[in-house]
């Protein structure tokens, strides 16, 4: 009778480690723990942003007439897609006159830009510059307070 105790009591346990494991890892990381660019990086990307965007996206990032915003919806659209397929969209298709024109680094710069009007954090190490850096990083489900 006492082994069977003991046994059960290593299987109670068990299960509770395992939804303990399955609970974190299922958690939503950190606030401050999701961070993939600098503010220096940003900042760039928004001097990039005046020069080769805001003339369709408009200079708050709102669009315009068929225009899409980059804020708001445009992170809800965005959210939990990796940050590779956005870098390959924006480098194949934008600035729309002229696609394809902008160097990986302002493309970087101008997804760091993106993201921190988007309301994530910034962090301690730049956005790589290659959609193979960025495919296993994802553009973050914001909440509505974090939203635009």
């Amino acid at each position: 009778m006492r082994g069977l105790r003991t046994k059960a009591r290593g299987v109670a346990l068990g299960a509770g480690l395992l939804a303990l494991t399955v609970q974190l890892a299922h958690a939503a990381p950190a606030r401050g723990a999701m961070s993939y660019y600098t503010a220096e990086q940003a900042g760039r990307g928004a001097v990039a942003y005046q020069q080769f965007c805001a003339v369709c996206h408009g200079a708050d990032l709102g669009g315009a007439f068929d225009v899409p915003p980059l804020v708001g919806r445009f992170a809800a659209n965005w959210a939990g897609a990796p940050l590779g397929q956005l870098f390959d969209y924006m480098s194949k298709a934008m600035p729309l006159f002229a696609p394809g024109t902008l160097t990986p680094a302002q493309n970087a710069d101008l997804l760091a830009f993106l993201l921190r009007e988007n309301g994530v954090q910034a962090g301690k190490r730049e956005l790589p510059a290659t959609p193979e850096g960025l495919k296993n990083m994802l553009f973050p489900k914001m909440t509505s307070a974090s939203m635009k």
